[in-house]
């Protein structure tokens, strides 16, 4: 009762981190923008997005147990995704590589991997002035596991971490502090080993940091155990 009462407690932290002030302020501002640039079609569709994905954010909250199917997690990160990339001019890409058929009949905790996907883009991309940035998510079904690869070909973890330490001190990402401490939970619980490898910095052919990716294994049972 003790685990789950934190986790419930986790879980609306996790709602308030996905529509924070900043995210939230910083969204209206790119609506104001387009507005004032007479760029009319970009201001609907940011403004449809953005209250699609608040509503989509709010819906979560209420699903039994805060597990909801697939489908429905894909759809919110895609909303989150479209509007960081109109926000900050075209500044990456993203493509979904999906595996699973049944999209409806898989179930994971609510609101896990936009904490993931915005680390690559606020620590990843933005930092490289180099190259566009793209971001891979691709999910498959591997050993009755739920296989979740969220993948940038951003500055690196090494050298994110190098910067952080240089200009913001011990900053942490509430969102991934939150995820974090949310999956311990959900570990205790459902007894599950339910596994995250990385985030890992990708290397190229010329021993060169390439990217950082990070995969999460999610046991496709753990519903059942946290009945």
């Amino acid at each position: 009762m003790q685990f789950r009462s934190r986790l419930l407690a986790l879980e609306q932290q996790s709602l308030n981190a996905s529509m924070n002030r900043h995210f939230i302020f910083n969204s209206l501002n790119s609506i104001q923008y387009f507005i004032n640039t007479q760029d009319k079609l970009s201001a609907n569709r940011f403004l449809t997005n953005f209250a699609q994905l608040i509503r989509k954010n709010l819906d979560s909250a209420g699903h039994d147990g805060n597990m909801i199917p697939l489908s429905k997690e894909i759809e919110r990160l895609k909303l989150y995704l479209s509007l960081e990339a109109m926000r900050f001019k075209d500044k990456f890409s993203y493509e979904f590589q999906i595996e699973p058929q049944d999209l409806d009949g898989i179930y994971l905790p609510a609101m896990l991997l936009q904490p993931f996907v915005e680390n690559s883009i606020i620590h990843g991309i933005l930092p490289n002035q180099n190259q566009k940035g793209v971001i891979m998510i691709s999910i498959q079904e591997r050993n009755n596991c739920l296989e979740i690869k969220i993948e940038d070909n951003g500055i690196g973890i090494s050298n994110s971490l190098k910067q952080k330490e240089s200009f913001m001190g011990d900053h942490k990402s509430q969102g991934m502090e939150i995820t974090a401490k949310r999956i311990e939970l959900i570990k205790k619980i459902s007894n599950q080993a339910f596994e995250i490898v990385g985030p890992i910095d990708r290397i190229n052919e010329d021993s060169k940091i390439n990217g950082t990716y990070v995969l999460l294994k999610i046991p496709l049972n753990i519903l059942d155990n946290l009945d």
